[in-house]
C-alpha cells in the first residue's frame, strides 16, 4: 500500500476512484484491521470542520450509524433518495466533492506517528461512503465494510439496489450478497426458476439465444422488446429468439464454489432441455455475466453450439466451456477494460492461462462497465457485429 495512492485517492475520476477503493479494501482486509465500536462513525467524518445548519440530527442516523456530531455542517449535499435504518427513514446525505478533498487532505496532514497507513486508508474510505458519484460510493462502501465488517455500509449498498441505473444496481447487488444480506435476494429468482418447462417445436437452421446473468432476471434488455434483444434482432441476428417462452434462469448468487456450481447446474440442464426443445442446426449463445457461467455448465452437459459470444465474463478456471461442442472453436469475450462487477465478484476477465486461450477473441468495449457489453450504442460504435460475425454468419 502506497501514501500516493491514499493521498491521490479523491483526485481520481470517479470509476478509478471506485476500483483504488476496492483494492484498498482488500488489501486491509487481508491485514486485518479492527472494525470500528459499534454506533461510532469513522473519524473522518466527525471532523468539526465539516459544517452547515440542521444536519447534526440527519448525522446522527446517516446511514444507520448513531453517533455525536458537530451542532453545525456544511458542504453536504443530498442525493434524492432516502435511506432506511433501524430509526426510520433518513434523507441520504453525501459530501461535495471539495469537502471531502478537504477531509481528505486533513486526514493525510494529521496523520502523525502514532498513526498507521493502514488507519489513513481507513479513513479515506469513510469519506468514501460519502462520495457523492453513486458508484464510487458503493465500492466505496463495500471496501470499508471490506476493510472494518462495519455494518455502515448495508444501508447504503440497500439502498442503491433501487436504483435506476443498471450498474450501480449490479454492483449493490454483488456487494450486499458478499456480505451476506437478505437483500441482495430481491433481485434474484428463486429454483423454480431453473426448471426446465418448455414444449417441442420444430428444426430451425439457426438460432441465437441471450441469456442474462445474475440479479438479472427481471431486466428488460434480454427479453423480447428489450433494447439489447432488439438491437440484435434488427441489426445483427435476425434469427434471435423472441418467442413468449424465452430462456431465462434464477439469476441466483452465492459465496462458495460448491454453491455456485449447483445453481448454475440447475440452469444449465434447463439450458439443455431449452435447446432440445428449440432445435436448431446453428445456435449461438449471447450470454452475460454469470450467464457464461451456466453456457459454460451447459456445454459440459453436451450442448453443441456455433459460437459463444460471451459478455462480460466473470471467470472461473473450474467452469471451463468444452470447446469440442462449439463447432467454431470460437470464444468471443466482450468486457470492459475494468469490470467493477467482476473485480467484487473475485473472478478474472479473462479465459488467460486455461486451455480455453487460444479460442478467445477479446474485444474491450470500454473503460468501465459490467453492463457495457450489452449496450447497443457500444457494439455499434466498436464494431462489435463484423467481429462476431466472422464465425457462424
Amino acid at each position: 500500500m502506497k501514501l500516493a495512492d491514499i493521498k491521490n485517492l479523491i483526485e481520481l475520476p470517479p470509476k478509478h476512484r471506485a476500483a483504488r477503493c476496492l483494492d484498498l479494501g482488500e488489501e486491509l482486509h487481508q491485514m486485518g484491521q479492527q472494525p470500528p465500536a459499534p454506533g461510532v462513525l469513522p473519524a473522518a467524518l466527525r471532523r468539526p470542520s465539516v459544517e452547515a445548519s440542521e444536519a447534526a440530527p440527519l448525522m446522527m442516523q446517516l446511514h444507520g450509524v448513531r453517533a455525536a456530531m458537530p451542532a453545525k455542517m456544511k458542504g453536504m449535499q443530498a442525493t434524492g433518495r432516502s435511506l432506511k435504518t433501524m430509526a426510520g427513514k433518513v434523507d441520504d446525505f453525501v459530501l461535495t466533492p471539495l469537502t471531502r478533498k478537504k477531509l481528505a487532505s486533513h486526514s493525510v496532514q494529521q496523520r502523525g506517528p502514532d498513526k498507521s497507513l493502514a488507519d489513513l486508508a481507513v479513513r479515506q474510505l469513510a469519506l468514501s461512503m460519502l462520495d457523492s458519484d453513486p458508484v464510487a460510493r458503493c465500492c466505496g462502501a463495500y471496501a470499508y465494510w471490506r476493510a472494518t465488517g462495519a455494518e455502515a455500509a448495508l444501508p447504503i449498498l440497500a439502498n442503491a439496489i433501487d436504483s435506476s441505473d443498471a450498474e450501480e444496481r449490479l454492483i449493490a447487488a454483488h456487494c450486499l450478497a458478499k456480505m451476506k444480506s437478505p437483500y441482495a435476494k430481491r433481485l434474484q429468482g428463486t429454483a423454480a426458476d431453473d426448471r426446465p418447462q418448455t414444449p417441442p417445436q420444430q428444426v430451425r437452421s439457426s438460432l441465437t439465444v441471450i441469456i442474462h446473468g445474475t440479479f438479472a432476471k427481471d431486466e428488460s434488455w434480454y427479453k423480447p422488446g428489450g433494447d439489447f434483444h432488439t438491437y440484435i434482432k434488427n441489426e445483427v441476428y435476425p434469427d434471435v429468439y423472441s418467442g413468449q417462452d424465452f430462456y431465462f434462469w434464477s439469476g441466483r448468487y452465492a459465496l462458495t464454489d460448491a454453491a455456485l456450481k449447483s445453481i448454475w447446474k440447475q440452469a444449465a440442464a434447463k439450458l439443455v432441455s431449452w435447446a432440445q426443445a428449440h432445435p436448431a442446426t446453428t445456435l449461438r449463445l449471447i450470454a452475460h455475466s454469470h450467464g457464461n457461467n451456466v453456457v459454460n455448465m451447459a456445454t459440459q452437459l453436451g450442448l453443441p453450439a456455433c459460437s459463444l459470444i460471451q459478455l462480460s465474463p466473470p471467470v472461473r478456471t473450474w467452469n471451463l466451456p468444452v470447446m469440442g461442442n462449439v463447432a467454431s472453436n470460437t470464444l468471443f469475450n466482450i468486457h470492459s477494460t475494468t469490470d467493477l462487477v467482476v473485480k467484487i465478484d473475485g473472478g478474472a476477465q479473462d479465459y488467460r492461462g486455461s486451455p480455453v486461450a487460444s479460442s478467445e477473441k477479446i474485444k474491450i468495449i470500454s473503460a468501465f462497465g459490467h453492463s457495457d457489453s450489452h449496450d447497443p450504442s457500444l457494439w455499434k460504435k466498436k464494431n462489435v457485429p463484423a467481429l462476431v460475425k466472422t464465425v457462424c454468419p
